[in-house]
């Protein structure tokens, strides 16, 4: 069985060609239809004379094109570049500068965010007519083109929440194991239609959601941009039964008053990553869909993406971990002088296995600082147990440095988001003369609940340690949070908005 894309596409446009593979509102694509149409795609590409292993960027929303546009340049032996959309002009300039790409893809709504034509030998504007008409005359007969398990499938951005962002390389190797991880790990079935209500363009959307469901001859559902009421209408409409979304997301959806009355009997197995999801928001899944698996899983774009998963059966085991590396993954935890860790020993997290990138794109010298021994340093503070589970702890641009004590940001959120009124909770550590950094918490309370730092300092008390609680509490409303668009809150963000304020 090859390990690409395209061919795990044409595999099962033979088994299932008349099953649905792609929904999107009124919308839907067979296998037999995401085959042919990827295929038209490819030729069109080699027609025009794209070479292998040439850089192919997307600029676009999510939607059944997107998928089209992603099989059939790999389909074509090239690479793909899904561009985040969101990020400014200039961003995008970078990026695409960056992976030296021959061509890009852009639809019309985000034309202007594409950098000037003489920056791309070929831009291909998706204006009048759309996909549909750029592939028109081609044939939708497979590619002459032998696409390497060894080839670079796609270079993926990461998000630049602590620094630039830099393009990962994965192999079409690298994304069929974290396919056969997920697949094997999570309980995914050909029967499965998951929901994607995050964007493409993220690794995890991609690699985690899409490309095994698509592997497995299974369903995926789009919803281009995510409302708590649109998701709930999907899950009931489309009957789907699973999705990722990070915690904030997961919290808007138990929290909406439509989820008491829909249909969500469906939905089978819910997957959450990317924050704290504490004992209390797990309760809330469970009390709104009945007999629901919840699976937390933890990675990195540079895994390929996923490296640990917390079972719904082995959460008592260790609450609140991120759980344990996934079936075809390693893990374990280095010192400050890269030795292994002991036991229960906070370190960094370390990964290594057939999933991990190949390395960052035209980067030798940060792809040289991120690996050790052949193991993937993740940048992420954490301590594992006997039992091979893992306690995240914090980034480590994050850890807040107070009194000379280390203070695990992670920490402190878990235990403020117990509290009653505290909806979502980010730890920053600001300049203070005395402590050298002053734990700060900003705070978004729930609808109807009062704003009571005294109230939470002392409920932080009873849990922490006196130099772990807050010295400082900030409150915000909802919409003022900066969340990214995989659902983490951009905490550099906060910090650079509380630091000016204090200038």
């Amino acid at each position: 069985m090859s390990m690409t894309v395209g061919a795990h596409i044409a595999h099962n446009a033979g088994r299932f060609p008349d099953k649905t593979a792609l929904i999107q509102d009124a919308r839907r694509l067979s296998y037999r239809g995401l085959d042919e149409a990827s295929n038209r795609l490819a030729n069109t590409l080699i027609a025009r004379g794209l070479d292998v292993q040439d850089r192919v960027v997307i600029l676009a929303e999510s939607s059944i094109d997107w998928v089209i546009l992603y099989a059939g340049i790999t389909k074509a032996g090239a690479i793909a570049v899904p561009v985040n959309y969101r990020l400014t002009a200039p961003e995008i300039a970078t990026t695409v500068s960056d992976c030296q790409a021959r061509m890009m893809f852009v639809t019309e709504d985000l034309r202007a965010l594409a950098p000037p034509a003489d920056s791309v030998e070929t831009i291909i504007d998706l204006g009048q007519g759309g996909l549909e008409a750029f592939i028109k005359d081609a044939v939708a007969t497979p590619p002459a083109v032998e696409v390497s398990p060894s080839y670079v499938q796609a270079i993926l951005y990461t998000g630049g929440t602590t620094g630039k962002s830099k393009g990962a390389m994965l192999t079409h190797e690298n994304i069929f194991w974290n396919t056969l991880n997920e697949v094997v790990d999570t309980d995914m079935h050909e029967d499965d239609n998951t929901l994607l209500a995050t964007p493409l363009h993220h690794a995890a959307a991609l690699n985690c959601w899409l490309l095994p469901h698509l592997y497995l001859g299974a369903t995926a559902t789009i919803l281009p941009k995510f409302s708590p009421e649109g998701m709930i209408d999907a899950i009931e409409r489309y009957r789907a039964t699973n999705a990722f979304m990070p915690p904030s997301m997961a919290r808007d959806i138990f929290g909406h008053p439509k989820a008491q009355t829909a249909d969500l009997s469906s939905f089978e197995r819910w997957y959450v990553g990317g924050a704290n999801l504490s004992r209390k928001d797990r309760a809330a899944i469970h009390d709104l869909i009945q007999g629901v698996q919840i699976y937390f899983q933890y990675g990195l774009t540079e895994a390929g993406v996923i490296v640990t998963v917390l079972k719904e059966k082995d959460y008592e085991k260790a609450p609140e971990s991120i759980g344990r590396a996934f079936l075809n993954s390693e893990v374990k935890i280095l010192t400050e002088t890269l030795e292994d860790a002991k036991t229960g020993e906070v370190g960094e997290i370390a990964v290594r296995g057939p999933t991990v990138m190949k390395g960052y794109y035209n980067n030798p010298e940060a792809t040289r600082a991120t690996f050790h021994d052949g193991w993937l340093r993740t940048g992420d503070m954490g301590a594992m147990d006997e039992n091979g589970f893992v306690r995240f702890h914090d980034r480590l641009k994050d850890m807040v440095k107070t009194g000379g004590l280390n203070v695990y940001s992670q920490e402190v959120e878990q235990v403020l988001l117990r509290h009653p009124s505290v909806r979502e909770a980010a730890i920053l550590g600001l300049p203070s003369d005395e402590w050298g950094e002053e734990v700060t918490a900003v705070i978004v309370v729930h609808d109807g609940h009062a704003e009571d730092p005294a109230a939470i300092v002392a409920f932080a008390r009873t849990e922490l340690a006196g130099y772990k609680v807050p010295k400082r509490i900030i409150f915000l409303p909802y919409d003022e949070l900066p969340i990214n668009y995989s659902g983490k809150t951009m905490k550099r963000e906060l910090r650079d908005r509380f630091l000016k304020q204090s200038v």
